[in-house]
């Protein structure tokens, strides 16, 4: 019976009650903070579907066209230095 928690001991609250950021600020803070988070959301969305867009761009690009081997690479620069020549 000694180790049992005591029902006393509970939890203090602070002398001092919480209060967030936002309490703090006047309504043209407030109003500006929301316009900037709001903007800051927007640029997020377009990198994310930039980025979404270039990496499906990429997949495709592999999927439809292939690397060449080394001998297709190496027939490929022969070609052109040939042309050069002449």
């Amino acid at each position: 019976m000694c180790s049992t928690p005591k029902t006393d001991l509970s939890a203090k609250m602070p002398k001092r009650p919480f209060r967030s950021f936002m309490a703090t600020m006047t309504l043209k803070q407030r109003k500006r903070f929301a316009l900037v988070a709001n903007r800051a959301e927007e640029r997020r969305a377009i990198r994310d579907e930039y980025r979404r867009r270039i990496d499906h761009k990429a997949q495709s690009q592999k999927l439809s066209h292939p690397s060449p081997s080394l001998l297709e690479r190496l027939r490929s620069l022969c070609e052109q230095t040939f042309k050069l020549m002449g």
